[in-house]
């Protein structure tokens, strides 16, 4: 009984840190938000200066291999190939590597590509599956396409990178859509830093501007590009240390082909096949004493097809974080040595942690009767709100820095979006992060 009055006793000042607690880390995430506006602005304001079209004619200008693993894929590529193709950029080769097995994905390319095989001696620097054949279109020069039977998505990227004819390869996957500069600015993100050794980005969720206002959005698309949003800019300065947005399975982003080769290549081993090998690529830079820099590149250069139920966006949320959480402890010695890793996971899982134990807390002390229930019923209502104030300046500061929607009735509604986001969609993705299983 002594031991429960004191804890009784104690509960109220408890409650009081936690709600100060709470405050101060809201505050700072607001901050946090303020700063990354006024950076994203200053950055879009000197690129707005860059003439790119005078880049793009340079007789330097660096050559891309575009690689596209779809081993898995089984509905029709052609939009994804065809989207690839069109990029705006001078000199690029496109890279698929599927399996002649999933009959409708491999049908459709060769009916629409009129593919045919072609003998292409190349050098297998890096371990992939097994290549039956290489395929040439006649459509297209810049095609080809390599028929991997089986193995893993990790084979299939060595396979493209053994084939691979350019000092740089960009990674993209079948459920990007790319935007038509994407390679122009990633190339010159390249040229414009000598020790660059890799470019990331963070695609934003739906199609890219001109469909998605032909095609009325789904709340739940919304949803997912307004947290997508809320990510990329109340977390930058993490992200930014890093090179990229870990947790993201999928994601383009662009490399030297000589510090792929050098670290390996991409390993098997890891679901998250770009974080593992961006943490081997800088351990082996930091050994060899060598200058080198990872950029994140904010625009919107690529863009996400949202996933079709509520059910399987957290759980995407929540297998992509505990397959970037596996890839940090199975290169660990890299790992402690980055500081943005830390706050990456602190972003992502240690502030909506103390945020819904804090809930806990305020709801057992009310049943406790140490304090009142309001307290617990105020705490829930500001955290809500405020974060639907993050997600909703997130949108603010995306359209205020690159204009991607004019459309007022879109814009309204992903305002109303970001409000419900925080009563079901991002609580159910944090809590998916938080229990998400660590390979």
């Amino acid at each position: 009984m002594v031991t429960i009055e004191m804890i009784r006793m104690l509960l109220p000042y408890v409650c009081m840190a936690v709600i100060a607690a709470a405050l101060v880390v809201w505050v700072v995430r607001l901050i946090q938000l303020l700063a990354t506006s006024i950076r994203i602005n200053r950055e879009t304001t000197s690129l707005r200066s860059v003439d790119y079209r005078r880049f793009q004619e340079s007789e330097h200008i660096m050559p891309v291999s575009v690689i596209l693993p779809a081993l898995d894929e089984d509905g029709d590529l052609n939009e994804c190939v065809s989207n690839l193709l069109s990029l705006d950029f001078k000199r690029f080769e496109v890279i698929v590597i599927a399996d002649s097995l999933n009959k409708t994905s491999w049908n459709s390319l060769k009916n629409e590509f009129g593919l045919i095989p072609f003998n292409q001696p190349y050098k297998k620097s890096l371990k992939s599956g097994f290549i039956v054949s290489i395929y040439r279109s006649v459509k297209d020069v810049r095609l080809i396409v390599l028929d991997q039977r089986g193995g893993s998505r990790a084979g299939a990227l060595n396979a493209g990178v053994n084939l691979s004819s350019y000092p740089i390869i960009a990674l993209t996957y079948p459920q990007l859509r790319l935007a038509s500069n994407a390679l122009l600015k990633s190339v010159y993100a390249f040229v414009s830093d000598p020790a660059c050794v890799c470019i990331g980005t963070l695609p934003r969720v739906g199609g890219k501007p001109e469909e998605t206002i032909r095609q009325r959005p789904s709340l739940l698309e919304l949803e997912q590009g307004v947290e997508r949003l809320k990510t990329l800019y109340t977390g930058r300065g993490g992200y930014k240390g890093l090179g990229f947005y870990l947790p993201l399975q999928t994601t383009f982003a662009a490399f030297l082909k000589s510090a792929v080769i050098e670290s390996g290549g991409f390993s098997s081993e890891s679901e998250t096949e770009q974080a593992d090998l961006l943490l081997r690529v800088r351990e082996r830079q930091r050994l060899e004493k060598r200058d080198y820099s990872m950029r994140l590149l904010p625009d919107a250069l690529c863009f996400e097809l949202p996933q079709d139920s509520f059910k399987d966006a957290c759980s995407l949320a929540g297998r992509s974080y505990g397959a970037s959480i596996a890839a940090i402890r199975k290169n660990a010695p890299a790992a402690r040595r980055f500081p943005a890793i830390r706050r990456m996971r602190k972003q992502e899982t240690g502030w909506p942690l103390l945020g819904t134990g804090g809930l806990l807390i305020l709801l057992a002390s009310a049943a406790l009767g140490a304090v009142l229930l309001w307290p617990a019923a105020f705490y829930l209502l500001t955290a809500a709100l405020f974060g639907a104030l993050l997600s909703a300046a997130a949108v603010l500061v995306e359209e205020n820095a690159y204009r991607l929607q004019t459309d007022t009735e879109l814009l309204i509604r992903k305002y109303w979006a970001a409000l419900v986001n925080n009563f079901g969609y991002r609580l159910c993705g944090t809590l998916a992060k938080i229990f998400a299983r660590r390979k």
